[in-house]
Order: C-alpha cells, then structure tokens, then sequence
C-alpha cells in the first residue's frame, strides 16, 4: 500500500514537473508597454522581454514592423518572433500604426512626408529604439530592423535615414528605399516595381551620408554627431512567387537597391565591388510545404551581405509563422528563425563562392 501510495506521489510530481515545463515554454518571457511623442504625433509600443534577460548583460534588439491591417499582437502571433527572442535571449519591439495615422494601419513609407530621418513615422520608430535603449540594457551593435509588407517597405527607408541606429534589416513581401513618393505611385510600384533600383540605391546611400552631418541627434547611440557609415548593412529579404499585392520583382529590386547601396558603402565608390548576381543559390522544400531557393550575395572579400528567399507558390505573406494571427503561410520556411540566423552569422564566415567562369553581372 505503500509502495502503491508512493508510486503514485512520485507520477503525479512528475506530471507536474512537466506541465510547469510546458507552460513555461509558451510564457518563458513577459510583455511591457509604452509610447513616445515628438513633433511627428504619439505612437504606442509593445516590447517582448524574453525570461533569460539579464539587467546587466546588453542584448539585442530587434524593431518589428506590422503590415496593413495588422496590429503588434496580431504580427506577434503569426510571426512568432517571441519564441526566437526566447530562445535566443534578445528584446522585440512591436510599434503600433493606428489608424488614425492610416486607415488601413499601413506605414506611410509611400509619403515624403515620412521617408526621411527627423520628421514623421521614422522620427517616431527612432525614438522608440531609444525609449527601448534608455530602459532596458541594448548591444548598440547588435540592432535590427524587420517588416513585412508595408512594415517591409518602411524598413528599407528606416535603414537609410538611421544608418547607425541599425546593423541588420529583413524584408519580407516589401519593397525598395523610396519605391514610391505618393498613393498612385504606390499602388503601381506595387504591381510592378518601383523606380530604377540603382537610382534608389545611390539616393539611399547619400541619404546616409546625409545622417553624418547631424550636429547633435539624440537617436544616437552617444548622442553627439553620426559618425558617417562605412561599412555595408547586411539585409535578408523574402518573396512569394505568386504575392499579387506585392509583385515578386519588387524583391528583386530590394536586393538590387541595396547591392547598390552597400557598393557605395564599402570603398566610397561605385565600382561594383558589390553586385546583385548571386554568389551562391540553394534550392530546398519544406516538408510538406513549399519549394524555395536561397540565394546569397557576398561582398569583394567573400563575405555574405544579402540574402534573398523565393518561395514557389507563396501569397502575400509571412512565411512560416502561425495562423494565429494574419497574413502568414506556415507551409513556406520558418522566416523569423531564419533572419535571426542571418543577423548572427560569423562574420566573414563564407556561404560560398562564384561559379568558376563566370563574371560579375553589371547593373548599368
């Protein structure tokens, strides 16, 4: 009877010991809240803190940038970025476009008004990068900026009017710097491109030059003159073949934009010492998904700087993520998991060399 009663103590601690582990798991880390204001409006955020951060160890942050009609809890359950941060112990930050900034809560990444560092919309997601860096221990070196769709297309725009904020961006379903400077341009960059992206990238590069004659900024990370970028920016982009809100070629332009940018970035020159032809191209499936190629851009020195994800049969979409919330398509690659892995590569790590005999593909 004893051995009985104790049999049945120990199974039941044990299934205890495994729902603690469980629930621990799907709430390992805790949301906090917050907003800024500045010339521009008021905007309100939401900030993941996953459980193993540390007060005393700096960690990295990502900036997450929703799509149209999408909130931050909505983006936050389909994307499914928590559970990166979670098990790779870094901070999310989730603004929030209302909608009475825009009706359908898109980024105004189409408007003047909001493609520049600032004024507008890039004013306010800088501050809440500082309000995050104020609050909470932040590597400096170690800032990223993702988004889909809308979000993605203000990533590109983000990206060059605060070059020293960042060191990474993803871009999912989005689009060029500047791919359009009003609401009818807009809807026909989306069905077919934007401006030349070589324009587009020599116009974000100088706008990042631009950012270094800012005599006093407080987005700073020591709030005193930015110092002009001189090395590239390493981005990952992703694009469903069959996206008909955001046509596939605008990402291809994303990653000629920022071929082009990164040239200029890495000698000062426009010499093609970086280029949009791949350096390396990978074909995989996801089981019992869809098909997808890789492909990866080096720079001069054999460096992976640009990535781009094609994936066969893809909508307009997160891919991977959760139906928990909208716009994802969990039968396409795991993009939250892979951007992170993108962000932390090695750096001069290799992913892979120019097949022999052939030659760089000039763009002008």
């Amino acid at each position: 009877m004893k051995r009985r009663f104790a049999l049945s103590i120990k199974l039941s601690l044990t299934l205890a010991a495994w729902l603690l582990i469980l629930n621990g798991a799907a709430f390992a880390g805790s949301w906090s809240q917050g907003s800024v204001t500045n010339a521009a409006g008021t905007r309100n955020f939401k900030l993941w803190v996953p459980e193993g951060y540390n007060k005393k160890a700096a960690a990295p942050l990502v900036l997450m940038l929703h799509g149209c009609l999408q909130t931050p809890d909505d983006f936050a359950n389909g994307a499914q970025m928590n559970a990166v941060a979670d098990a790779h112990n870094f901070l999310v930050v989730y603004p929030e476009q209302p909608a009475t900034a825009n009706p359908y809560k898109c980024w105004n990444w189409f408007d003047p008004a909001h493609q520049a560092r600032g004024a507008g919309e890039p004013s306010l997601l800088a501050a809440i990068v500082a309000d995050v860096r104020a609050t909470h221990k932040v590597d400096p070196d170690r800032v990223y900026a993702v988004g889909v769709s809308a979000g993605g297309a203000m990533v590109s725009i983000m990206g060059a009017a605060y070059p020293e904020l960042f060191n990474g961006l993803g871009v999912c379903a989005g689009m060029e710097y500047k791919a359009a400077t009003n609401v009818a341009g807009a809807l026909a960059a989306q069905k077919s491109g934007g401006a030349d992206p070589n324009a587009q990238g020599t116009q974000a590069y100088q706008a990042m030059s631009g950012a270094a004659e800012a005599t006093h900024d407080k987005t700073s990370r020591r709030s005193a003159p930015v110092v002009a970028r001189r090395r590239p920016l390493r981005v990952i982009v992703f694009h469903g073949t069959l996206d008909t809100v955001v046509s596939p070629v605008n990402g291809e332009q994303v990653v000629t934009q920022w071929a082009q940018t990164n040239d200029w970035l890495d000698d000062a020159r426009d010499n093609n010492s970086v280029d949009d032809t791949a350096d390396a191209t990978t074909k995989g499936t996801v089981p019992n998904g869809y098909n997808f190629t890789r492909y990866v851009y080096t720079d001069a020195k054999g460096k992976p700087l640009v990535e781009k994800w094609l994936v066969e049969d893809m909508k307009h979409a997160w891919p991977g993520g959760s139906t928990n919330g909208s716009y994802t398509d969990p039968k396409a690659p795991n993009a939250s998991e892979e951007i992170w892995r993108f962000f932390q590569q090695t750096p001069g790590r290799s992913q892979g060399s120019r097949p022999q005999g052939s030659t760089p593909k000039r763009r002008r």
